[in-house]
């Protein structure tokens, strides 16, 4: 399989066994077989004399049905229970003491095999000592297993175990069954399989149990590199985690399995006396349906809450405590392709995780849920939902939040809206973060710190919207809008954080549309793209918005329908840089038209601001319209290419006024400037002599002048 590798390193080594086999009905052991007599003694002799001969396998033949008691392999031993043949546990009333029927203890080596059956009587044990926790098949401390082809049932507690330090072990093609916990006559914790172990591989299973169709973890050992694949999940309490977890649990993946009547799809559980680090994990392509709950993840195993009927209040009711080693950890989590239909009543998933150790990096990638009730997020960070479909019936929110951060993002713009609901108190609140999603809430507790961050996103609120000191709201602005609409009053204060997205230029963006009332605080604007000026318009009633400006030719708007016969300079319209670098110095007269005529109008809508010698690399000029934003009006630009520039020393007086020649005196442009870089223009003066310039606010004195001839 692909994913062993993934997952475990390798696939898992399998046993070694000899050739030998012995038959179990064969003198000098003569088991019945008849369902009635005591054939414990008989296997029990098979398996030890085919241990003192190196190993090989005790094959119990069909038909028949082996009534036993308590038997123990050996290493490098085959346990074979042939087609038609089912090994039986010895009723509840003949059992002494808490021995599982088959122990498998501290072995390497070994097998339990053949298409026949295991069947364990557990009627009696569930009606009269439903907590025996008596094990039928049982592996400790055991190295390089294969379980397979084998049907098991009806166990008095859980059904095949591993535990303590094991690894190398492959459960295949094999069938569990025992009644539902629901059922008229329930069996009690039957879990399928219980797996503790490194390097396993778990496929082609059929599972419909009373408990855990497969538990995974312990307290006692390492539970990494696990495969689950290809397996059926019938009735029981899901593909689950713990409750011990203390041994951790690392790289799993389940993969291509189907849950139908299940109560639970995927779920985790631990408690902070029992709790440890489960990290890792992957989730992809399962199909459930008629599942109770989809997704439970919760660290409050034994509070008196159910993840089933758990509310933010109750979720906010549970004090932090003390961080120890036992305190459950969830990280880590991919779930990806999975289709699910919720019962009725029941939630569409709860994460449920510590307030003092929130679930972390969760994703739920292409999830498609159909539910009567929300998604719960208790104390999570970074809780992803990726091109997912949550649909809720109408009036229930689609996710209910307590100290949650919530990301839900679509690759492209989605036509469904999700809703919010949830609570912010006692210190701990909620973020959103948006992606292609519209989003809407009218309980504004639920973002009672408003940390927010949309993206081609709408988020509107129903109600009044607060943005307090430590508040922020980051927008990515682009083609696609961003904004924050607000029925009712908007009080806008915190941080406004600003990214760049696809088609990020100059121009008016909307953050904030609101219905009543405006607070202003101002807010304080936080990380934002460079290159760009930016200021806050909140003049139009009911409407804020964010001037962005270039001040660089990193990102200018393009020029468009440019008559060929002028000439352009090099650049956009935003930004134009004439010459190169280390060219001599050339005066320009710049014009501009904002029409598609070639004619020379006059230059009344645009004016021309810091024109200048570039650093390196030629004159830059800036366009701006009359507000002094970069404008992206331009048609085109025609250059008329003047003598040199000439310094003249024009007659001076006090405050400020020089006059240049005498009465009449034409042809000339003159230029001043406040510096000898030339980097500080005053004016630009045409044809006017004599000619009075002031500057009462900054007197000029020294100045330099330039004089250029006009030459068309």
């Amino acid at each position: 399989m692909t994913f062993v590798g993934l997952a475990c390193g390798g696939t898992p080594a399998l046993p070694n066994i000899p050739a030998y086999t012995t038959n179990v009905t064969q003198t000098p052991y003569n088991a019945q077989g008849d369902g009635t007599n005591d054939d414990t003694t008989a296997i029990q002799t098979a398996i030890n004399d085919v241990a003192s001969r190196g190993g090989g396998t005790v094959e119990i033949p069909g038909p028949g049905v082996y009534l036993s008691g308590p038997l123990t392999l050996q290493n490098k031993i085959n346990l074979q229970i042939d087609g038609g043949a089912t090994l039986r546990m010895k009723p509840y009333t003949n059992w002494l003491g808490s021995t599982p029927l088959l122990t498998f203890s501290s072995l390497s080596n070994v097998e339990l095999s053949g298409s026949g059956g295991i069947d364990g009587q557990g009627a009696d044990w569930w009606v009269n000592k439903p907590g025996s926790g008596l094990y039928m098949i049982y592996f400790n401390n055991c190295n390089t297993v294969l379980v397979q082809n084998v049907a098991v049932s009806n166990a008095p507690a859980q059904q095949i175990v591993f535990k303590g330090k094991a690894g190398n072990i492959t459960i295949q093609g094999v069938t569990i069954l025992a009644p539902s916990s629901h059922a008229a006559s329930p069996s009690h914790n039957t879990d399928g399989i219980d797996l503790v172990g490194t390097n396993c591989l778990v496929q082609n299973c059929d599972i419909s149990t009373g408990d855990d169709n497969i538990a995974i973890g312990s307290s006692g050992g390492v539970s990494a590199g696990i495969l689950v694949t290809n397996c059926a999940f019938g009735e029981g309490h899901g593909m689950s985690i713990g409750s011990y977890t203390s041994g951790g649990v690392s790289n799993l993946i389940v993969i291509n399995c189907t849950f139908t009547n299940t109560d639970n799809g995927i779920r985790m559980k631990s408690d902070n006396d029992r709790g440890g680090v489960v990290q890792n994990l992957s989730y992809f392509n399962l199909n459930m349906t008629k599942v109770q709950m989809p997704f439970v993840i919760y660290s409050y195993y034994n509070n008196a809450y159910s993840p089933n009927t758990i509310t933010a209040a109750q979720a906010a009711s549970t004090n932090a405590a003390t961080v120890t080693s036992t305190t459950p950890i969830w990280r880590n989590v991919i779930i990806s392709n999975v289709t699910a239909v919720a019962a009725s009543g029941y939630p569409a998933g709860t994460i449920w995780a510590r307030v003092e150790m929130p679930a972390t990096n969760f994703v739920f990638s292409h999830i498609n849920v159909t539910a009567s009730q929300t998604f719960n997020v208790f104390s999570g960070c970074g809780i992803q939902f990726l091109d997912s479909q949550i649909s809720v019936p109408s009036g229930v929110k689609t996710f209910t939040l307590y100290n949650a951060q919530l990301v839900v993002s679509n690759s492209a713009p989605s036509a469904n809206p999700v809703t919010l609901d949830g609570l912010t108190t006692n210190g701990f609140g909620n973020g959103v973060a948006l992606y292609n999603t519209p989003c809407s809430l009218s309980n504004t507790n639920v973002l009672g710190n408003a940390l927010v961050t949309l993206s081609g996103s709408t988020l509107t609120v129903s109600n009044d919207f607060q943005m307090a000191a430590s508040s922020a709201v980051s927008f990515t602005l682009g083609t696609n809008a961003a904004k924050l609409v607000v029925t009712s009053n908007l009080l806008v204060s915190g941080t406004i954080n600003i990214t760049p997205g696809a088609g990020f230029t100059n121009g008016s963006y909307t953050l904030f549309t609101y219905g009543r009332g405006l607070g202003w605080g101002p807010p304080t604007l936080g990380s934002t793209p460079a290159v760009y000026a930016y200021a806050f318009d909140t003049n139009t009633t009911g409407q804020i918005s964010l001037l962005v400006s270039s001040t660089n030719s990193s990102f200018p708007p393009a020029i468009t329908n440019q008559p060929a016969n002028l000439t352009v300079l090099a650049g956009s319209n935003a930004l134009f840089t004439v010459g190169t670098s280390g060219s001599t110095p050339l005066s320009y007269q710049w014009w501009f038209n904002t029409t598609n005529s070639v004619a020379q109008g006059t230059n009344t809508s645009l004016t021309v601001s810091n024109a200048q010698p570039a650093d390196a690399g030629g004159y830059s000029v800036i366009v701006t319209n009359a507000a002094g934003n970069a404008t992206s009006s331009v048609a085109m630009l025609k250059v008329f290419t003047t003598a040199a520039a000439t310094l003249v020393s024009p007659a001076a007086s006090s405050n400020g006024q020089f006059s240049f020649g005498a009465t009449g005196v034409t042809g000339f442009n003159y230029a001043v400037q406040a510096s000898t870089n030339l980097v500080d223009w005053r004016g630009l003066l045409t044809n006017t002599a004599p000619f009075t310039f002031t500057d009462a606010n900054t007197p000029l004195f020294p100045s330099r002048f330039y004089r250029a001839v006009y030459l068309p």
